[in-house]
């Protein structure tokens, strides 16, 4: 897991943020991993049905 130069301030409506945190508790996951694991799954999904997103290099 890589960790951004500028993090980004999520701002989620309480309550979703508040089933984040719900999950990341079941899961024994910390808030920000619950996070990443939803962005991951979700990216994924969005690969198998439209293909890869491409991404530019980085200098």
């Amino acid at each position: 897991m890589s960790v951004q130069s500028n993090p980004y301030p999520l701002r989620l409506e309480e309550q979703y943020m508040n089933k984040i945190r719900i999950l990341a508790k079941e899961g024994r996951r910390s808030i920000n991993m619950q996070l990443c694991i939803a962005v991951e799954s979700y990216l994924n999904q969005y690969e198998q049905e439209h293909g890869e997103i491409p991404v530019p290099a980085e200098d």
